[in-house]
């Protein structure tokens, strides 16, 4: 029998799963899953967290599952039944990554915040990593490397699949960063959470909050560097290596450029015209280009075509017109 402490946070449920916590370390840092509908995944994101090395103060990891059903509420009670490290599950009915976000900063016990997609595993000294960095650079954020995993059966993987899923800044450590993407981070609660709901409840389904949340925190004057050695891994199903996925993937992406610059106060309207001109210029120059490479079954044409997609998603930024790609 796992003992259970009942908590309350608006809209959502959280159950304190506890685990063994031999050392009763006093917690620092609070790593937050998300997780939908992947038990094996988050399986494997939870053990990829409990088995982190080199962390000097205690840490605790918070699965927020954003399936009104709860369906990882079973997966997480038997993690934490034999954890040495204290879990604690949130159930987040509303749907939408920004609501899991924001369920996330709200149970999290920690000086500092960690973000893992349930697709992801942390390489081993993750977490020490970026603890590390923070101080060393005295900053209020990292962000990290993510590496694909591709399926073992899956044809050769071309170049352009490989970056497309590779996110690596190729900077060095503590290199300051005003741009990137939150799949991979950690930061100071108090200074960069100040706001009650710091990610746009209105991107839930559509994604694009982290961009607008990290855009608006590095315009506020909080400090985020590159670390290039918290590392994680992220596993890429099949399904998302079909042309059809990529280009949507490329058109979205290229929405929520233009849009967080619309987004972020004061407003950077100069900014999105001359993203809006270079997406015109794109569809032009791209577009004739990958549909005759299409018809001659030369294997470059997804990666034209996606340049041609993503500047027609430069000009189409408008959140009436967002692809919905979170259920």
């Amino acid at each position: 029998m796992v003992p259970r402490t009942r908590l309350s946070y608006p809209d959502c449920v959280v159950d304190k799963l506890i685990g063994r916590d031999d050392a009763g370390a006093v917690i620092e840092t609070s790593v937050v899953i998300l997780t939908f509908r992947r038990p094996g995944d988050l399986a494997r994101a939870i053990d990829s967290v409990r088995a982190q090395r080199g962390v000097a103060t205690g840490f605790e990891i918070v699965v927020v599952d954003n399936d009104p059903d709860a369906s990882a509420r079973l997966t997480v009670a038997a993690i934490a039944a034999q954890s040495r490290v204290p879990v604690r599950y949130v159930l987040e009915p509303r749907p939408g990554i920004s609501q899991a976000r924001n369920a996330g900063v709200a149970a999290a016990a920690g000086r500092y915040l960690a973000f893992l997609d349930d697709d992801e595993a942390a390489d081993l000294d993750w977490l020490a990593q970026f603890l590390a960095t923070l101080r060393k650079f005295s900053a209020d954020a990292a962000v990290g490397p993510v590496l694909p995993c591709f399926p073992p059966d899956a044809p050769a993987i071309d170049a352009y699949r490989r970056r497309v899923y590779t996110r690596d800044a190729r900077v060095p450590t503590g290199t300051p960063l005003l741009r990137w993407n939150i799949g991979n981070s950690i930061f100071d609660k108090a200074r960069c959470f100040t706001d009650a709901e710091p990610f746009l409840p209105r991107l839930g389904r559509t994604g694009g909050e982290d961009t607008v949340f990290l855009r608006q925190l590095t315009r506020r004057g909080r400090k985020m560097v590159w670390c290039g050695e918290a590392i994680v891994r992220e596993s890429v199903p099949a399904d998302r290596l079909a042309p059809d996925y990529l280009l949507r993937r490329a058109f979205r992406g290229a929405q929520t450029t233009t849009f967080a610059c619309t987004a972020v106060k004061p407003r950077e309207l100069g900014r999105a015209l001359r993203l809006m001109a270079a997406g015109g210029a794109q569809v032009v120059l791209y577009g004739p280009a990958a549909l005759a490479l299409k018809a001659l079954n030369h294997e470059r044409w997804l990666p034209v075509m996606a340049k041609a997609v993503a500047g027609l998603g430069k000009l189409l930024w408008h959140p009436s017109l967002h692809l919905r790609l979170y259920r």
